[in-house]
């Protein structure tokens, strides 16, 4: 993904370096297309003169513009002609900048989202997934507004202005003039009531913020809210999230309308002025029927960008709302990084080796330790297992391997070289990693499955699914790997997403294979025959097996029992059941002995 800009404003005007050139050709034709729109009321001046000439002139309009309005069907025709040269510059300037604007918003959406991908555990905890989406496609899709009709809009009124003010200025200075006078008090207004509309902008977008998160969450929790008929609590939070989103919202719609009143306000004060003073003109004859109507003509068509200028501003108060609050995703602090030379770049062949690693998790104002000097080793294809009670540091550990957090202490060693030396992709590539909640995608069960071999073939992925005992479930859904599971696997059971999340690293026949508690939801039996399958088709891999249920461990090579972040006993499974005091050999009974009560009951 493309690292994020450089800081400050500018890292934003990175984003239209690539498009200069057909920005510029936008403006061209917006250019010319405003030239072609002034020449439309100097056409009528110039047809109105023909038949209402200036006191004491001759009905002939100037030499320049005679072939034009020669009669009624040349000047109808010109007209025609001007009207089909100013629709396709228009039209053309249009599609060019408002499409630089949708490729400027693309640009930053892939930006967010590459960040988003690197960014610390620490910034997903700080920001729920409601507002990072609200952010993501609603704070961009505002910054396309500012980058395209915004933009589009004030080289319009900056045209308009720089041809027809010098224009009229050059029929009646005074005049034009006057016409004037009402803008300098439209730009105090306006930029008084801007600086409020930012900060109601961004006080609105934060209140969307809290009603994207109220929604995801009432969303992924619907199951738990409906066991506990909690559907009146979550629609009263909702309703006070809606209702502050609607206030804030009126707070900046009313302040934008301030801008937009003055702006047609000015529009007014410029029409009376033109016909009180221009009329007068008109009667005393210093200023003909033909300049009069050029006038009305050329005022219609500034003040039209006028207004849209105000909108402008207004737009760009709220787009700098929106810069600041992306800015916290695109300057998220990044998790971990690859070393600039790193001594190991793959292939992994699997071996591990712990030395005395700790570790302690950001933030713990206890100051605990999660992991407490554990040392270990792992041959190639050897299998760990690890249990303990909940809070022991199984997943913890397991989590270190892939660098999904960062030691406090010791080493931890990939083939003889420590993680820190390893380049991130090629490590983490040789893993396959297997959590507890066996993430799902919204895609078919096959996709789900080849999601990390996507090449793979339908032999290859109904050969994973052997291997995790899935094949059986797959004659009970009508369309077999190409059922579509839904959303976070909605339609599977849980022992039915631990296991497709298995197959699914068993696909990339990594290196190393590490089961976070990934068996917890499958009946022990199922469980050991997985481990079983695991060992056949992997013989190579290196398996770390983190449980808390004693029977799924009996056929690892190697066993560690954890307390507290600690390793309290190690040795085979069977030596450490020889031992009738041992704490691995209590936890099997005790657990022996709660599965027959549960039969018996």
């Amino acid at each position: 993904m493309d690292a994020p800009p450089p800081p400050g404003f500018s890292r934003y005007l990175t984003l239209f370096a690539p498009y200069k050139w057909l920005y510029a050709w936008g403006l061209l034709l917006l250019f010319l297309s405003n030239a072609f729109t002034l020449a439309v009321p100097r056409l009528i001046k110039a047809a109105v003169d023909r038949v209402a000439p200036p006191q004491g002139g001759d009905a002939s309009p100037s030499t320049l513009w005679a072939p034009f309005v020669d009669g009624p069907w040349r000047l109808a025709g010109t007209l025609v002609a001007v009207g089909l040269i100013l629709a396709l510059a228009r039209t053309a300037s249009r599609v060019v900048i408002l499409g630089v604007g949708r490729r400027v918003a693309r640009d930053l959406r892939r930006q967010v989202f590459g960040r988003l991908l690197v960014a610390a555990p620490s910034f997903f905890a700080r920001f729920p997934t409601g507002e990072i989406m609200s952010r993501s496609i609603g704070d961009i899709s505002l910054l396309q507004g500012v980058a395209s009709p915004g933009i589009l809009y004030t080289f319009n009124a900056v045209f308009m202005f720089s041809i027809a003010v010098p224009y009229l200025a050059w029929i009646d200075p005074s005049l034009t003039l006057y016409l004037l006078l009402p803008f300098p008090p439209l730009a105090v207004t306006t930029m008084f009531a801007a600086t409020r509309v930012r900060r109601y902008a961004r006080e609105a977008q934060e209140a969307m913020d809290r009603l994207s998160t109220r929604i995801q969450e009432a969303l992924g929790g619907i199951d738990v809210i409906r066991a506990f008929t909690l559907e009146a609590e979550q629609a009263e939070r909702f309703t006070e999230a809606n209702d502050e989103y609607l206030t804030k919202s009126v707070q900046q719609a009313l302040v934008r309308g301030v801008i937009t009143i003055a702006s047609v306000l000015t529009g007014g004060i410029g029409t009376f002025v033109l016909l009180w003073i221009g009329g007068q003109r008109v009667a005393d004859h210093t200023l003909s029927y033909g300049d009069l109507a050029l006038f009305f003509g050329v005022m219609g068509l500034v003040l039209r960008p006028t207004i849209y200028l105000g909108w402008v501003l207004s737009l760009g108060q709220r787009g700098l709302a929106s810069l600041e609050r992306l800015d916290q995703l695109l300057l998220a602090p990044r998790a971990i990084v690859s070393p600039e030379a790193p001594e190991a770049t793959g292939p992994v062949r699997g071996t591990l080796e712990a030395r005395a690693i700790s570790y302690r998790y950001p933030g713990d104002l206890e100051r605990r330790e999660a992991l407490k000097g554990i040392s270990f080793e792992v041959a190639q294809g050897k299998s760990l297992g690890l249990t303990g009670r909940i809070g022991s540091g199984k997943s913890t550990l397991l989590r270190a391997i892939p660098r999904l957090l960062v030691l406090t202490g010791g080493e931890l060693l990939v083939d003889g070289v420590t993680l820190e030396r390893w380049d991130l992709a090629a490590l983490r590539s040789g893993i396959g990693y297997v959590p507890q909640d066996g993430y799902v995608f919204s895609l078919s069960l096959g996709e789900n499955v080849a999601f990390g071999a996507p090449d793979a073939t339908p032999a290859q992925i109904l050969e994973a699914a052997k291997v995790a005992e899935l094949e059986k479930d797959l004659d009970q859904l009508e369309d077999g790997l190409e059922t579509v599971i839904g959303e976070r696997g909605v339609t599977l059971s849980g022992g039915q997403r631990q296991r497709l999340a298995i197959a699914r690293a068993v696909l990339i026949r990594p290196p190393i294979l590490l089961l976070d508690d990934a068996l917890s939801m499958i009946d022990a039996e199922t469980a050991v025959q997985i481990l079983k399958n695991l060992r056949q088709a992997l013989p190579e891999t290196t398996l770390l097996v983190a449980a808390h249920r004693t029977a799924t461990l009996l056929g690892v090579d190697e066993l560690l029992v954890m307390h507290e972040g600690e390793v309290v006993e190690r040795g085979a499974p069977a030596a450490l059941l020889a031992d009738a005091d041992s704490r691995f050999a209590h936890m099997h009974e005790r657990q022996k002995l709660e599965a027959s009560l549960r039969e018996t009951l």
